[in-house]
């Protein structure tokens, strides 16, 4: 029986998208059917679909069409894309709209019956009957193992590569970002990612092996296909032999931790090693990158919440753990507390008192667990000289005295912690009160990791303790109510009821006022296109609302294309509709009066700006706005 095809559909309009992910289903392809242009480029970069349906209003990435995104990754040429219109809800934009993309077939109404099922075989076939080689026969394969990477199904997945002596390609994905990790024998034996910031060479000028000046041109070097001694001879580092092999050691260790780290995206795990002949491969100790990216990237809560159900037992080494001796690479302290794990002492006075801090002892003694290198008992268990004994006692560990934190430290902690508790939902956790739900987990579990007790467990917080516990209440509460929408939006209401928004002449709308903010903040950072798009979308919300026609007015003043004259006519044009809801609006006034300043009419910018003072002595934007004209 032949394999099922994979398909991509990525369409923004639900009825549309479950129509076709049934018809599809039908027609024999294991659909991966998304609603937005982001989800498809994770999709498309984990799961390596055989063809790619796509919407052609999907909005853009970064200003950019996901059809240029997807045909910009590395595997994006292989693969069939079409692209459909809205023909059956009488709003196909005709071929037009596609001539840009890169697309192999345009569709203007994929319900019609007869129309896109035909075309997509007849694309399939076409490029199935191009035998794959290399890097693209191993992705070509369907999937051995994928999902999504919320839960930290990586370390697991790791363990698995190396007990199986996997070959095979490991692929990430999030939004626009692609990391691989390759594998030959179950161990990591190079890493390469679409992202500048994650690639070998500024891995080089963060070791400072490299300067800023070299970095750009050992990253052209490596792209137009030099290797990585001769890019660094062409720069003048001299890097060879074993100390080369230890940096690209280190750095496939370093960025393989960012990927067991991710809990954000999608994964999918390739079977195969035809990538070995387009793939330099350095070996390594294939257990040593678990170690590391739960000790310097993984959430602490994480690591403990694996050890948790056994911290009334005892942990005793087992056959497997000197057998992995090798591929664990442990220094000198690891290895100190691992003989402490004889079988006699309880698991939670190993942890707060063994032969290491606690971050340090948390996450070996997770890592025994995850690779087998340590098994529980409920009762102290005979090992060694004891082993003809019917019984064994436990052994007892001495309580470890606690430092003291630096002064700096508790200072700056309790500075943060009032901040924390004083402010608002969102300015506790540091967030826009636009923040989606993605950012609200990511700051939340940063934030309370940062404030929780058990990062300082080796030091004494006796003055601490209570408002570090304060701190994590207002967190937990902050995170039960942001993550859920109805609840985050009832939040907001009483937030913008109980702030009682200056200026506002109509009720308060929070999609409206969220509309708003999003504009504000693509405003500042320059994103003119995004700032207009923001403001319309909150004028098309509440349209009655006077001083969101300020917003946009301002925002086409200085981001639409064009001449002076033409922009001032369009800011005009939105401002004439806020003052008409409301002739005495002060911003729209002030803008008015820029407006002039800037045609070179300081009489008629003085006489509105004047207007306003009368009205308002103490108004900061029109007394900023009259200092331009007295210059």
């Amino acid at each position: 029986m032949a394999p099922l095809k994979t398909l991509l559909l990525a369409e923004s309009h639900p009825p549309t998208l479950e129509h076709l992910t049934g018809l599809l289903s039908q027609a024999g392809y294991t659909v991966r059917a998304v609603n937005d242009a982001v989800m498809a480029l994770e999709h498309f970069s984990a799961d390596n679909p055989d063809v790619v349906v796509l919407g052609v209003d999907l909005p853009r990435v970064e200003g950019q069409h996901v059809v240029h995104l997807i045909r910009g990754h590395s595997q994006g040429g292989r693969v069939p894309i079409v692209a459909i219109d809205k023909g059956h809800l009488g709003r196909a934009k005709g071929v037009g709209s596609v001539l840009d993309l890169k697309v192999n077939a345009y569709i203007p109404d994929p319900l019609k019956p007869g129309e896109l099922v035909p075309r997509l075989e007849a694309l399939v076939k076409a490029a199935q009957a191009v035998t794959p080689t290399g890097l693209t026969a191993t992705l070509s394969r369907p999937a051995v193992a994928a999902g999504d990477l919320k839960a930290f199904p990586l370390p697991a997945l790791l363990h698995s590569l190396y007990r199986l002596r996997r070959d095979g390609v490991l692929v990430v994905a999030l939004k626009g970002l692609s990391r691989r990790v390759y594998f030959l024998r179950g161990g990591p034996v190079n890493f390469d990612s679409n992202a500048k910031p994650d690639g070998l060479p500024r891995f080089l000028r963060e070791r400072q092996v490299l300067t800023e000046a070299q970095e750009q041109p050992v990253v052209e070097a490596l792209a137009s296909g030099l290797r990585i001694g001769a890019a660094l001879a062409d720069v003048g580092v001299e890097a060879v032999g074993e100390d080369l092999l230890s940096l690209l050691r280190d750095f496939t260790k370093d960025r393989l931790g960012r990927v067991l780290a991710m809990r954000e995206g999608r994964y999918a795990f390739y079977a195969g090693d035809e990538f070995s002949s387009e793939v330099a491969s350095v070996d390594q100790p294939a257990l040593a990158p678990l170690l590391e990216a739960a000790r310097r990237r993984m959430p602490l809560r994480v690591v403990a919440a694996g050890l948790k159900a056994h911290l009334n037992e005892y942990p005793v080494r087992s056959a497997d753990f000197g057998r992995d001796l090798q591929a664990m690479a442990l220094d000198t302290e690891d290895l100190k507390l691992a003989m402490q794990v004889n079988g006699r002492i309880v698991l939670k006075d190993l942890l707060a008192h063994g032969r290491a801090e606690l971050r340090a002892a948390y996450t070996l003694l997770w890592f025994l667990k995850l690779t087998g290198g340590v098994t529980f008992s409920s009762t102290p268990v005979a090992t060694g000289t004891d082993v003809l004994s019917a019984a064994a006692a436990p052994d007892v560990i001495a309580p470890r005295k606690r430092k003291s934190l630096p002064p700096e430290t508790v200072a700056s902690l309790r500075e943060e912690a009032v901040r924390i508790i004083t402010r608002s939902y969102f300015g506790g956790l540091g967030l826009d009160l636009a923040a989606d739900k993605e950012a609200v987990e990511r700051a939340y579990h940063e934030t309370a990791m940062r404030f929780h007790p058990d990062t300082y467990a080796e030091f004494d917080l006796s003055d601490l303790r209570d408002l570090l516990e304060q701190v994590q209440e207002k967190l937990s509460a902050a995170y039960r109510v942001l993550s859920v929408d109805e609840k985050r939006r009832a939040y907001l209401q009483y937030f913008f009821s109980r702030q009682e928004v200056v200026g506002r002449a109509t009720a308060i709308n929070v999609d409206a006022e969220l509309a708003l903010r999003r504009g504000e903040s693509a405003m500042k950072r320059g994103d003119y296109k995004a700032a207009i798009q923001g403001f319309e979308e909150a004028v098309s919300l509440n349209g009655s609302e006077p001083e969101y026609y300020s917003y946009l007015a301002w925002a086409k003043y200085r981001g639409s294309p064009g001449p002076l004259m033409q922009r001032a006519l369009a800011a005009r044009k939105v401002l004439k509709q806020a003052l008409t809801l409301d002739p005495y609006l002060e911003r729209a006034q002030v803008i008015a009066a820029i407006i002039e300043i800037d045609l070179d009419d300081a009489p008629l910018a003085r006489k509105k700006l004047g207007k306003v003072l009368e009205l308002n002595p103490y108004s900061v934007l029109a007394r900023a706005a009259l200092q331009k004209v007295v210059k």
